[in-house]
């Protein structure tokens, strides 16, 4: 099994990670425009599955209209998979805090925390069900995606932590915090995918 620290080594040890990063994040920022973003780490993801490719690949050598497609997929997949579980979450949370007057202060929001911590292991789980066999449909497979979420959340509960972690200190900074979290979290679990 790969560790988190071997991975890390092998993307920011290979040269021109930094500008690449930096476009990825600065798309990130704008909308319509992070849907590339987004696309560019779906088809890095695809590149690692396939060919074991570590490097980014160059920005301009990718076609515009494949990276929307997959921008347009990704956004999907974050928006069922981690979006809706946060939005019933936070209703969860807002109801219980209601309910008990306020007097259980922070505590009422266990249950946004709770899906906070699942939602990154749904998505990365639905991104590999679609990468495997390059069907979508295999991605919106409700009792697959969560077996599989459950099967892989021993081995990538640390690195979704550092992830929640960075991105929480770099809030100011999210769309370069969400691109270079994402690409670790795709490399990492896409490398964990193929090594089960």
């Amino acid at each position: 099994m790969p560790s988190l620290e071997a991975v890390c080594g092998k993307l920011f040890g290979s040269s021109g990670w930094m500008p690449k990063v930096l476009l990825g994040g600065l798309l990130s920022f704008i909308p319509v425009l992070n849907l590339f973003a987004l696309g560019y780490l779906l088809e890095y993801t695809r590149r690692l599955r396939r060919f074991k490719q570590w490097e980014l690949p160059d920005w301009n050598k990718m076609e515009l209209p494949i990276l929307l497609i997959s921008g347009i997929r990704m956004l999907l997949l974050f928006l069922t998979w981690v979006g809706l579980p946060l939005l019933v979450g936070w209703i969860l949370s807002i109801l219980l805090q209601t309910l008990s007057f306020g007097l259980l202060g922070i505590v009422s929001y266990f249950p946004l925390a709770v899906t906070g911590f699942a939602g990154p292991f749904l998505l990365l789980s639905s991104i590999h069900a679609y990468l495997r066999d390059g069907l979508f449909s295999d991605s919106w497979q409700i009792r697959r995606v969560v077996r599989e979420a459950f099967d892989t959340w021993p081995k990538l509960y640390l690195p979704i932590l550092a992830f929640w972690g960075i991105f929480l200190l770099a809030l100011p900074l999210y769309g370069l915090s969400l691109f270079l979290g994402l690409w670790v979290l795709l490399a990492y679990s896409t490398i964990l995918q193929l090594s089960l």
